[in-house]
């Protein structure tokens, strides 16, 4: 069966349901309406000075005005759902429904005295008599059902503008979340490029091998282009790849230590993440020292948090302990901020022995393949954090 068929047979079962789920309300609410009316005459006429009158009958007929009322509810939802006061309909809007008011009135009257025609034997009272009688509650009947159709509209449209107004905005943190991207991959690859430029004359070989791997790094980041989340083991593949470029840079005078807990990996970070991460390391905590330079990547799983730490042994935090912040790491900061909200840190300590350790903190979530999340709207993250 073609896919168009399947979509239309699925919403044709749902408007069935849909009509028979209002269908049922309807006559339920209007029985009980029916039941509630008839109790209330009991008692009326229960009282000592009352004559008793026949109960049968009088069920039979509070039912059947109800009913009656019910089989006219589809025609008065109709007439509310296209009569709206609009600024410029009100005073269109408000004749129509007296007049389907009216209407409403006079067919309820009309076959109510058919009802009670074929129930009793007493005599009708005449037709005006008989449509003044109970005249405001059969107008009444009609407001009601008037204002719960407007009421039901007004509510379907609010909620309808609050999905719509969700939309948008996790569609601007998916489209802010791709600015900031695409803000880092030139970035990098501009400092990549600097360092290559200032071995090709003093040596060549290094730069080189520099090349080539940088042609490496680039099918890497290409190859997930598209996506915003990546394994935890799939990002660590792109980093010793950029910690290859750099240890070319420096030779021996820089030392790798990946420390990476094995039930971290299928983590979720988001891609091209911990590379600025480094790159301040190297920068700041490796590239002044004098001897040799240590980084230390590790990951560990704290209760439903994944934690990750670049640290270096470097010449630590400046004075004041608040580092200037560049474009890789507020890069780093706005877009775990976008995914995660307060639900994620990141942040600049010093590290035990000297030097610097960047720690970031987020959910834990469980990642087998590149993809794209929903960025959670704002209104949603608050209501998480109360």
């Amino acid at each position: 069966m073609p896919e168009h068929s399947v979509v239309l047979n699925r919403d044709a079962v749902l408007r069935r349901k849909s009509f028979r789920l209002q269908a049922a309300l309807v006559f339920g609410g209007w029985t009980l309406f029916g039941l509630f009316s008839y109790s209330q005459t009991v008692l009326y006429y229960s009282l000592p000075a009352r004559d008793p009158i026949p109960w049968g009958p009088l069920f039979a007929i509070s039912l059947g005005s109800a009913w009656i009322w019910a089989a006219l509810t589809p025609a008065a939802l109709w007439v509310a759902n296209r009569l709206r006061f609009e600024p410029n309909q009100r005073m269109r809007s408000l004749l129509l429904h007296g007049v389907a008011g009216l209407t409403f009135v006079l067919v309820s009257t009309l076959l109510e005295r058919a009802i009670v025609a074929s129930i009793s034997d007493s005599p009708l009272k005449p037709f005006v008599q008989g449509l003044l009688y109970r005249f405001d509650s059969r107008l009444l009947a009609y407001l009601c059902i008037v204002t719960v159709a407007s009421a039901a509209r007004y509510a379907l449209l609010y909620r309808e503008r609050e999905v719509q107004a969700a939309e948008l905005e996790a569609q601007l943190a998916r489209a802010e979340l791709q600015v900031l991207k695409m803000q880092l991959q030139p970035h990098f690859l501009f400092n990549t490029l600097n360092t290559i430029a200032e071995l090709v004359h003093t040596d060549p070989e290094a730069a080189d091998q520099m090349i080539t791997r940088l042609g490496r790094l680039l099918r890497l980041s290409l190859d997930h282009a598209s996506h915003q989340v990546v394994p935890l083991r799939q990002e660590v593949d792109f980093l010793r790849v950029y910690a290859e470029i750099e240890q070319v840079r420096f030779q021996d005078r820089l030392q790798m230590v990946w420390d990476l807990a094995p039930e971290t990996l299928d983590g979720a970070v988001p891609t091209l993440l911990l590379q600025p991460v480094l790159e301040n390391a190297i920068r700041h905590g490796v590239t002044p020292l004098a001897g040799l330079g240590r980084i230390v990547i590790a990951s560990r799983c704290e209760g439903e948090d994944l934690v990750l730490e670049i640290g270096d042994n470097g010449q630590g935090l400046p004075p004041g302990g608040v580092p200037r912040e560049g474009v890789g790491l507020r890069n780093v900061r706005e877009r775990v901020a976008q995914l995660y909200g307060r639900r994620a840190q990141f942040s600049l300590l010093p590290a035990l022995g000297g030097g610097t350790v960047a720690r970031l903190r987020m959910p834990f979530i469980h990642c087998d393949v590149p993809h794209t999340p929903v960025p959670l709207s704002r209104s949603t993250l608050e209501e998480l954090l109360r």
